[in-house]
């Protein structure tokens, strides 16, 4: 079973290049994003909850869904160990997607980019 951190980091990885290149327009994306990461945690709820804990372990152990939530198990199994290095890995992919959004979100639209070349006189070079 892999560790909170890494079930967050790969949550929110997903999420981040699903908001970026699937849905750019939606609002509220960071928001999308942190939930997205919260999301990819809920099978875990079983360690926090005040009741019916081992039902919630069972369920978490024996339920292909759980894959819904973000690859959980799937995670759980290719990480048995709680191993730091694959949570490093899986943050460092969070890095990298959040630097890909980042500059997705601050390039200028063609048409944008056209109407001020068009505006200035200039054609553009590629």
């Amino acid at each position: 079973m892999s560790i909170a951190l890494a079930h967050f980091a790969l949550g929110a990885t997903l999420t981040t290049l699903a908001v970026t290149y699937l849905v750019p327009g939606v609002g509220y994306p960071r928001t999308l994003i942190l939930a997205g990461g919260g999301w990819a945690m809920l099978p875990d709820a079983h360690q926090v909850a005040p009741v019916a804990r081992e039902t919630l372990y069972e369920v978490h152990r024996s339920s292909p869904l759980t894959d819904l939530f973000w690859f959980h198990r799937t995670l759980d199994a290719a990480d048995p160990g709680d191993s730091t290095v694959v949570a490093a890995a899986l943050l460092a992919c969070l890095i990298v997607a959040t630097l890909l959004a980042e500059r997705r979100s601050h390039e200028a639209p063609a048409a944008v980019v056209d109407a001020y070349e068009a505006h200035l006189g200039v054609e553009h070079e590629e």
